[in-house]
């Protein structure tokens, strides 16, 4: 008897434990691969820039140096929010991997000083680097970023709100396994999606606490007016109750203890007590 109370005292902790877990879950959670949207109906849609121009590519360039002025890279970086679209690539080029539909490429140019005197420099026709499709894309959980990864690298593309017209920057280049752009849209404003309505967590609070409710008045009521108790004994099954902090202490030490007893001390081997244990 004293095992099963364990268990329920135990469900119960983990009942109010996933109800609070649940309540305080509040996550952009993605809904298509350009929006998410949060419990209560706000979040971002990047939808509609699809509507106004399907397969124009947002580009930005970054020039960085690599040899002490020797070797320059140019770097031009394509994005096409929301939906993957096969690039306009006219390259024959065995190491170009944007010839596939997808969000993000990169185009690298390598720039070599050839006459030192005269500052002359030669261009090559540079590559094409594949850096990530919408399909596999996620959003932070702040929903200000997508997340497009690739292999043991990734993109990430900052939303951020403005109110002129869709822009891409550069943001961060520091860790070349993660590069960071950052795309300026109004719609990459915070907005309302949808009608809040009630999360499963409040649902789950609701019917938790009209369930204790409703056995706290029938408990009491029955206890009072057909058992006769006055005091704190109108209480339903205060027993319980006052003990059920030992039995939930009862109860991981049996979890923890792998489901099995704990071992008898020594000492003269007696009758089990009938609530004990060892009587089970």
């Amino acid at each position: 008897m004293k095992q099963i109370l364990n268990a329920f005292g135990f469900i119960s902790v983990f009942i109010v434990y996933f109800t609070v877990q649940v309540v305080a879950q509040d996550v952009c959670v993605k809904k298509t691969p350009c929006s998410c949207e949060f419990p209560n109906g706000t979040g971002i849609d990047l939808s509609p820039i699809v509507a106004i121009e399907k397969s124009t590519f947002y580009t930005t360039q970054s020039f960085e140096s690599k040899d002490k002025d020797a070797v320059y890279e140019l770097s031009t970086y394509y994005y096409h929010p929301c939906v993957d679209v096969k690039p306009n690539v006219n390259s024959t080029s065995e190491n170009d991997t944007c010839g596939v539909p997808l969000s993000i490429c990169r185009h690298v140019n390598t720039m070599k000083l050839v006459n030192v005197t005269a500052g002359t420099y030669v261009k090559d026709s540079g590559t094409f680097n594949f850096l990530g499709q919408s399909n596999v894309s996620d959003f932070s959980a702040d929903g200000r970023s997508i997340i497009y990864p690739n292999g043991p690298s990734s993109t990430v593309v900052m939303l951020v709100c403005s109110e002129s017209a869709n822009e891409l920057h550069v943001l961060s280049l520091e860790e070349p396994n993660r590069i960071v752009l950052s795309f300026y849209s109004p719609y990459a404003c915070m907005k309302q999606l949808e009608q809040p309505g009630r999360s499963l967590g409040s649902t789950l609070l609701i019917i938790f606490f009209s369930c204790v409710i409703f056995y706290l008045v029938l408990g009491i009521c029955t206890k009072k007016f057909l058992m006769g108790a006055t005091g704190i004994e109108v209480i339903p099954n205060l027993g319980f109750w006052s003990d059920l902090p030992h039995l939930v202490k009862d109860g991981w030490a049996f979890t923890i203890n792998g489901f099995k007893l704990p071992a008898r001390g020594p000492g003269p081997v007696t009758t089990p007590d009938p609530n004990s244990y060892d009587s089970i």
